[in-house]
Parts: C-alpha cells; sequence; structure tokens
C-alpha cells in the first residue's frame, strides 16, 4: 500500500473539486475498486494515503481558474490521468496533456507494451503530433510530474504552454460556450491520437492559430494575479521559452521578432530587435528630423535627439527624455513627471489628495510632490517638500500656507509656539469640500476653486481653513493660500 499526491489543473482547479483513483489489473482493465478523495488548496492538490501499488487510472473533475480569460470557469471539466504508482510515495499530476495521452497509452498497453514505456510513448507522440510550441520539443521527464504553476523548467513550461493554447482555441472557437468546447476538444484529440498518433491538418491548423492568437504575457499576468489572491506566490513558468508564436522554428524568448516569422533574425542596426518587425532601421519615418524614427520616438512630431529611454538616470536629468517613463517624451509632456498625465496640454497633472507623482530618478527613494501652479488653476509634480506637518509654521516650505488667523490652532498648541497659527502663517492640507473631519478643532474645508473653474476630478478638492474668521473666510482657497519656492511653469 502506498501514497499518492498531486494536482489537478487545467488553470487549478478549485478548492473541493474530486479526483477519484482506480487501480487496474495487469492488463489495463479496473479492478473494481475506487478511492475518491477532494482538491484541498489553491492549485488544485490532492493526496490520499493507502492505495495498492501498481497501475491506477486517475479522473479529477471539477470547476477550473481560466487563465485565458481571467475568470473561474462557468462549468466543471474532466481531465484524466494513468499512472505507475510504485514508490512509497508517488506524484501524479492531472492536467490537460496526461488527459490527451491517456487513450494512446491504453491502446499501447493492449499491444504488449508496459506501462511506463507506455506512456512515455504516447506523450512522445502526443508532443510531436500537436505541434505546439518550437518544432523539435520534446520533455524531459514524464508529464505527470509537470505542473503549469510549478518550477520554471522546460517541462512545466511547456504544459502551461499546452493548456492556455487549447483554452484559446475553444474561446475561439465558441466564446459562449467556451467549457463545453473545450472538454469536447480535449476528447476529440484524446480519441485522435489513441490510435496512430496523428492528428489531422485542420486540427494542427485550429491549435497553430490558437498559439498565434495567444496574448501570452497577459495570460501569464492572469494566472499570477490568480495565485496572488489566493495568498500564493505568483511565480509561473515562462512559457515563452517553448512557445512559437510565429511559427518561425524558434521559441519566443529566443526570437527577434516573436510575432512576426524571421527565420534569418537578421537585424542589421543590431539593436536586438529584428529587421522584420523593426520601424526604427534607417530609412524609416522620421517627421521631426531628430535622428529617431517616429516608431520609436516618444516625441514623434517634436525633436528630442536624447535617446528615448536611456536609463538608469545617473542623476543626469538633461539625459533623459523620458523622466516619468509613461512613453511621452519630456518636450512634448505637459506633466513631465507624472506618469500617464500631459499628452493634453494644460491638463490637471496630479491630485494633492492622492498624489501620482514619479519618482525624482530611477530607484529613487524620493518622490515628487503635487504642487499648484503659479497661477493655482492645476496642480503638477515638482521637487521640494515641506518639513512641517498640518499646523505647524511655514518658515518658507512650499505650501499650501495660509495667513495668520486663517486656522484654528489645536487645543494643546501653546501660544507664540510654531504651531500658534493665530500668530504665525501656517500649514494647511488638501481635503474633500464636505468631509471636514481632516481639518478638526472647528475648521472646515473650503473649496480650493472658485465656482466652475475646477478641471476635472478636482470639482471637490479643498483645503482646511477656519470657518469663521481669518483671511480665508468667504474666498476660494486659491485666494487665500500662499506658496513659495515653486518652479512648476
Amino acid at each position: 500500500m502506498v501514497d499518492l499526491q498531486g494536482a489537478a489543473q487545467k488553470g487549478p482547479f478549485i478548492l473541493g473539486s474530486s479526483v477519484t483513483i482506480s487501480p487496474l489489473k495487469a492488463d489495463g482493465a479496473p479492478t473494481g475498486q475506487q478511492f475518491a478523495v477532494q482538491t484541498v488548496g489553491g492549485l488544485g492538490e490532492y493526496s490520499i494515503a493507502g492505495i495498492p501499488a501498481g497501475p491506477v487510472a486517475l479522473v479529477a473533475s471539477g470547476f477550473y481558474f481560466d487563465e485565458v480569460r481571467g475568470v473561474l470557469s462557468d462549468a466543471p471539466l474532466t481531465l484524466r490521468a494513468t499512472q505507475q504508482v510504485v514508490d512509497a510515495e508517488t506524484t501524479a499530476h492531472i492536467h490537460v496533456l496526461t488527459h490527451l495521452v491517456e487513450l494512446r497509452a491504453g491502446v499501447l498497453r493492449q499491444q504488449g507494451t508496459e506501462l511506463a514505456a507506455a506512456l512515455a510513448q504516447a506523450e512522445a507522440e502526443a508532443v510531436a503530433a500537436l505541434e505546439v510550441g518550437v518544432p523539435g520539443f520534446t520533455l524531459t521527464g514524464a508529464a505527470s510530474q509537470a505542473l503549469a504553476t510549478g518550477a520554471d523548467t522546460d517541462d512545466n513550461a511547456y504544459v502551461f504552454a499546452l493548456s492556455a493554447v487549447l483554452a484559446r482555441a475553444a474561446a475561439i472557437a465558441d466564446p459562449d460556450a467556451v467549457e463545453a468546447e473545450l472538454q469536447m476538444l480535449l476528447n476529440a484529440l484524446a480519441a485522435d491520437l489513441a490510435d496512430d498518433a496523428v492528428l489531422s491538418p485542420a486540427r494542427r491548423a485550429q491549435l497553430a492559430a490558437a498559439e498565434t492568437a495567444l496574448a501570452a504575457d497577459t495570460v501569464r499576468k492572469a494566472l499570477a494575479d490568480h495565485l496572488l489572491s489566493l495568498g500564493l506566490p505568483a511565480a509561473t513558468p515562462n512559457y515563452h521559452r517553448v512557445l512559437d508564436q510565429d511559427h518561425d522554428g524558434l521559441a519566443n524568448a529566443d526570437d527577434n521578432c516573436p510575432f512576426t516569422a524571421n527565420p534569418d533574425q537578421a537585424d542589421a542596426d543590431l539593436d536586438g530587435t529584428g529587421d522584420a518587425c523593426d520601424g526604427c532601421l534607417e530609412g524609416a519615418k522620421d517627421q521631426d528630423g531628430d535622428g529617431y524614427a517616429d516608431a520609436c520616438d516618444n516625441c514623434p512630431a517634436v525633436a528630442n535627439p536624447v535617446p528615448p529611454q536611456e536609463l538608469p538616470w545617473n542623476n543626469q536629468m538633461g539625459a533623459v527624455s523620458d523622466w516619468d517613463e509613461d512613453g511621452l517624451g519630456n518636450v512634448c509632456d505637459d506633466c513631465p513627471n507624472s506618469k500617464g498625465t500631459g499628452a493634453v496640454k494644460g491638463e490637471n497633472c496630479c491630485d494633492p489628495r492622492t498624489s501620482k507623482c514619479s519618482k525624482m530618478y530611477a530607484g529613487s527613494l524620493i518622490t515628487f510632490r503635487c504642487h499648484p501652479f503659479p497661477n493655482g488653476g492645476r496642480f503638477g509634480c515638482d521637487s521640494g517638500s515641506c518639513d512641517f506637518g498640518y499646523r505647524q509654521s511655514c518658515l518658507g516650505c512650499i505650501g499650501p500656507c495660509v495667513p495668520a488667523g486663517a486656522l484654528q490652532p489645536a487645543q494643546n498648541c501653546a501660544p507664540g509656539s510654531s504651531c500658534d497659527c493665530s500668530k504665525w502663517s501656517c500649514v494647511t492640507q488638501y481635503c474633500t469640500v464636505g468631509d471636514n473631519a481632516p481639518c478638526m478643532d472647528s475648521n472646515v474645508c473650503i473649496p480650493w476653486f472658485k465656482p466652475g473653474t475646477a478641471p476635472a476630478g478636482l470639482e471637490k478638492l479643498g483645503i482646511c481653513a477656519s470657518k469663521d474668521q481669518g483671511a480665508c473666510v468667504g474666498k476660494a482657497g486659491i485666494e487665500c493660500v500662499k506658496w513659495t519656492n515653486v518652479t512648476l511653469k
């Protein structure tokens, strides 16, 4: 009697999926015994103790995570495997490849081939017949030892790639019934392989089209995010090491144009991007004449001959053409320190309540702060900081600072001290109009903008001020706040 463990995966089967283990006779017929367990973890793990040594048939059934669509399946899937259980503790994973070879291995056993050899032959034949991945790929171990959520090995990467390609093929065939289409495709492929391990040209073309259409990086991230949501490590095998999405004989990871067939790998400018997909070759369109073709220029209509992504920063601000690394060069970015904004001239760059400013430079621990432009009508990210907190004397720090008397000091503030806002101009803070809680001690959140002048998203931006006395009473924040050292233009 031995112990058996493993995992059931298309994507991972959900907790509580069923796994049935049926011992087999020497000729492959069932003995009549049956052991049933449920998966116990987020990776589809199962284990069972005390089953008879020898060949077993495994059947897993349950809902699963569909990494191609990034959601849990709407219907359960059934996957099969055959395994020789010989050691005191044997691992047998159940996934799409074990399902595809199960019938073929049975045929080979009926022809007199010992089970381990039958499985090895069926697996090698299936990998060759499916033509998923780089030509000539072979497994280095048994399919039952590979796992789509395992370590970054070629075998694990292949199982992950095959699983994703089959799911993509099912989604293409019938986007309204993906689970049913996937089950039908798996069963049909297994039946086609069973007799002679040969697939029809139509089936091979279907899988090739699915491999080409696979959004590989998006799918890999979806699985990683799912694992993270379960509190598990997000590492997944890098299946670019086996995928060949342009079918030119080179794996994506080794191909300088992974999505454009170029078996010669020609790279005239030696930039690591093959000529077949390089829009930056000499003679390509360069409308601003700065030496960078439009396809590789982060300001195609405004000359900026500085390399578009010269990193690391190296503390030479002028040598980097895209400080916030958002793909928009500084000379055409109206918000050069606010990632994802600045494409529209005059747009607001950041919200001082929830600043999204970039780092001062790559790897820096210092982040720019969100400050008002000199006219106060919009906000942008800039260097500089205020060393004092809310309701402390400004002493020249970048605002927002309000004149003496515009803020009620804290109740425990000693008269004349640096927190005495009746005597000193004090640092106020940004807030949301209607929420006075952050302002404390009879201070309220007054609007920053005059009516009808706020940019989109900042309509309720305000600052804390005294509600019934001082320079801010009856005014918008923009009219009473002072700030210094602002370099924004």
